[in-house]
């Protein structure tokens, strides 16, 4: 991956801090299978680890496991059109598809124990939720139905967050396409152009032009 594509830690950071709908992604003995579920990070000691809960009857949980699990955070994402760009009148482009994702690797268990899974469930309401959501249904519904989910972890071993936002356009086509996108709505995306994208693309056509000026660097005179 292109260096100026890798997602910024601190974004990472930013990201994993908020429940996420990830896909958790299992090998077994006939294949991967893959469930969409929501994910809460948990930190003991420097270790993360990524919790959520399953359905009992969920292949996932039933069938052995062959290997690390994966989750794929899909956060955000849009179709670029040619026509945003400022400089496609004279450099006519193609379409392409702007995303942020973020992908983690490691090893996964599952705990049957209700106890276990309503605590794991109970967490992610309660980042969500206020404490009189829980009580309102009761304490002795909530273990009936822990019976029928089992909690699962996947404890972090590596993270790789991508960016492919538009990095390596021209300044101008990239302000073009905050306009576009934020007209449609998709703030997260356009923030990102502005925050992240533009100033690296600045930054880089500011480097382009000094080659070209005969000034590869920023050398002062004694």
């Amino acid at each position: 991956m292109a260096k100026h594509f890798e997602l910024p830690p601190d974004r990472i950071a930013d990201l994993l801090a908020k429940v996420l709908p990830g896909n958790l992604i299992t090998v077994h003995s006939d294949g991967p299978i893959a469930t969409l579920v929501p994910f809460y990070l948990r930190e003991d000691n420097g270790q993360q680890t990524l919790v959520t809960h399953l359905m009992r009857i969920n292949p996932q949980v039933n069938q052995p496991v062959t290997g690390k699990a994966m989750v794929i955070f899909d956060k955000a994402d849009s179709y670029i059109s040619p026509l945003w760009y400022a400089t496609n009148d004279k450099l006519p482009n193609v379409p392409t598809w702007d995303y942020l994702t973020v992908h983690i690797w490691g090893e996964v268990s599952f705990d049957a124990d209700p106890v276990v899974a309503l605590k794991a469930a109970e967490e992610l309401t309660l980042r969500m939720e206020d404490q009189t959501v829980l009580d309102a249904v009761g304490e002795e519904k909530l273990h009936k139905m822990a019976k029928a989910i089992v909690a699962a972890e996947v404890k972090v071993e590596k993270i790789v967050g991508k960016a492919k936002m538009s990095q390596n356009r021209h300044p101008d086509d990239i302000i073009s396409l905050i306009d576009h996108i934020a007209a449609n709505g998709n703030n997260e995306i356009a923030d990102y152009l502005r925050e992240v994208s533009l100033p690296y693309a600045e930054a880089r056509f500011g480097m382009i032009e000094q080659i070209r000026d005969g000034c590869p660097f920023n050398i002062k005179s004694k």
